[in-house]
């Protein structure tokens, strides 16, 4: 469920994007960044969990994960600021990534 809300909200994020003009091109390319990572993240968790699980797999993974939260909550702290419909978005993707046990 938690990979399918975040699927969710990515979407969201990207549409929000495409019909905003108002984003700098910084911040855009941070959030496209950030929303490539996450793909990659969540392609990686899925991968794990139709194959064995180890712990030594899940490690890396969890680090991969907290500094996507931390790249979140900053990019979501300058959106509050400059573009605050936005910011909602991500702040929902950084609580999911959070919530999430991949």
């Amino acid at each position: 469920m938690s990979i399918d809300n975040i699927k969710t909200s990515l979407e969201k994020l990207r549409s929000t994007l495409e019909s905003s003009g108002t984003v700098d091109s910084e911040l855009k390319g941070l959030l496209q960044s950030l929303d490539t990572d996450i793909q990659e993240l969540l392609k990686s968790s899925e991968a794990t969990t139709t194959t064995a699980t180890t712990t030594s797999a899940s490690a890396p993974a969890s680090d991969i994960r907290s500094a996507l939260i931390e790249r979140a909550q900053g990019i979501s702290a300058r959106l509050a600021v400059r573009h605050p419909h936005l910011q909602p978005v991500l702040r929902e993707i950084a609580d999911t990534l959070t919530n999430m046990g991949i």
